[in-house]
């Protein structure tokens, strides 16, 4: 597809199209309208998109946000996951772990130019996979892949994780796909299995006849060209497309009018520890600190709402382990001052902060990245929630720059922090000494008098029982709250905004915006 010839006639279209209503907001219903009268029932079936023409479409390829949610409707994973991180079958029939492996079937299913799907094609797709920057992530795990049969894949994986099909995400090609050319050299859009294909002239999309999951309510997406931020927040903020998804990377959110729904994102915002500073090696101080915040205070104010209150280690949405996870959301002021008075903190000085025995006041920094005002908003906030059990905060704000190099020497008591955890659930990158984001983590559980835990039923004991497949997340959930390694403060929300046209657009996951889209009404 010649993107570039494609992309300018687009972007004439639009112009002609917005100059036509003085510069108002265009009508929902007219996008992509050329001057002809659309039939009722095509303009109800159909949605607008931006793309980006600078930047390929191959998802493997692709850098730019745009694209890659564009891909979504183009291929196809072999598992999905939901807005409550569940995972469902996508081209996957079955996924089954056993011990290190995981075998999947596959569904018999066709490529939008009548091939069939085979195991061969997800071999290619995962190598493809692991050698990219969007998804290699995802497959840590997996030490090695092959063809079981036509229609089954092997995977061998380097520990036990009965929640390895939730990383099966990544989407499937037709091999040898992804490197097409056209006649004049330019690289065409790889063969996938997706609920879309390009149109014969490459300026639409429109359903893909062989899809597997039957017919949608939606009859066309029209596209407009959005090579940059700045026109894509020019056609973000007039309307001209019909979704945005906000990511909540991004501080602040481009606002599109219309309606929105929130998506749960992995994504928790926690208090990190120092476990090699002398007092907070003590778990009673770790329970003193979770127990005076109150995390529903931070996720409305610090976060504007966009984040859910954490109950415990593991998303508060998710099933599996929302049981096993007792966290208050509200500050509990009385068990904190109990865990303080446990230590030797028993008196108030004349500033109303805790002292021991000794006279000394308990003193605590926290290491905050000042390039993010909502993380600097929690901090101050966190800093007046402690105080009123009697701990002094001192917030240190440090650039990003400054606050990284701190966190990797060490260089820290407290830090406040925020993880992208992976669909599989795992936290060893966070609490697990070694991992990426462990800073200020152990080898071994601290061991005081009034540890919870000794050495031999340790979270981290219970842990690397997961792992091995000894221990599941009914072990793990109540393991992390008795330790408190860190502080789960709350997990962020992301927002998709759609036009007034649609009427309601169903379960949209961070993982895949158009899950639902079979279910869109107009």
């Amino acid at each position: 597809m010649k993107l570039k010839k494609i992309a300018a006639l687009l972007l004439a279209v639009v112009m002609l199209a917005l100059i036509g209503c003085s510069g108002d907001k265009p009508d929902s219903d007219s996008h992509g309208s050329t001057g002809e009268n659309s039939a009722p029932a095509e303009a109800k079936g159909s949605l607008t998109l931006l793309y980006c023409s600078n930047d390929t479409i191959n998802p493997y390829k692709t850098i730019s946000k745009l694209n890659a949610e564009l891909g979504l409707l183009l291929f196809e994973p072999l598992m999905k996951v939901d807005n409550q991180f569940n995972a469902i079958p996508a081209l996957a029939d079955t996924a089954t772990v056993e011990g290190t492996v995981c075998t999947v079937t596959l569904k018999n299913v066709l490529f939008s130019d009548g091939s069939p799907l085979t195991a061969s094609d997800v071999v290619f797709s995962y190598n493809l996979a692991k050698n990219s920057s969007r998804y290699s992530s995802l497959l840590y795990e997996v030490v090695s892949v092959y063809e079981g049969d036509e229609k089954s894949i092997i995977f061998n994986l380097s520990r036990h994780d009965p929640y390895f099909a939730s990383l099966l995400t990544f989407p499937i090609l037709k091999q040898g796909s992804d490197g097409l050319k056209n006649e004049d050299n330019v690289e065409l859009v790889p063969i996938g299995c997706g609920r879309f294909v390009f149109s014969d002239d490459g300026t639409v999309l429109v359903p893909n006849e062989k899809y597997y999951g039957g017919s949608t309510n939606v009859t066309k997406i029209n596209l407009i060209n959005a090579p940059d931020n700045e026109s894509m927040e020019h056609y973000v903020e007039v309307g001209a497309t019909d979704l945005y998804y906000a990511d909540p990377s991004f501080e602040n959110i481009i606002r599109m009018s219309g309606k929105k729904t929130s998506v749960n994102i992995n994504n928790m915002v926690y208090i990190g520890i120092n476990h090699n500073y002398g007092p907070l090696k003590d778990a009673n101080l770790r329970y003193a600190i979770s127990s005076a915040v109150d995390r529903t205070e931070i996720a409305t104010t610090a976060f504007y709402t966009n984040a859910l209150p954490a109950t415990g280690f593991y998303h508060p949405l998710w099933e599996v382990a929302a049981r096993y996870q007792t966290l208050p959301i509200s500050a509990d002021k009385k068990i904190s001052v109990e865990n303080l008075e446990e230590i030797g903190y028993n008196s108030l000085d004349v500033s109303g902060y805790r002292v021991n025995s000794a006279g000394k006041p308990l003193t605590l920094t926290l290491l905050v990245n000042s390039d993010s005002p909502s993380k600097l908003s929690a901090a101050n906030l966190i800093c007046e929630q402690l105080k009123a059990v009697g701990i002094k905060v001192v917030v240190n704000p440090l650039p990003a720059d400054r606050y990284f190099s701190s966190l990797q020497s060490g260089s820290f008591q407290l830090y406040l922090g925020e993880v992208k955890l992976l669909p599989n659930m795992d936290l060893g990158p966070l609490v697990l000494a070694g991992g990426s984001a462990a800073y200020g983590m152990i080898n071994a559980a601290p061991q005081t008098e009034n540890e919870a835990f000794n050495d031999e039923t340790s979270y981290i004991s219970v842990m690397q029982g997961l792992s091995a497949g000894t221990n599941t997340v009914t072990d793990s959930a109540p393991a992390l709250l008795a330790s408190m390694p860190v502080v789960p403060l709350v997990y962020r929300s992301s927002v998709v905004f759609y036009s007034d046209k649609i009427k309601d657009f169903g379960n949209v996951s961070a993982f895949d915006l158009f899950i639902a889209l079979d279910e869109l009404k107009f």
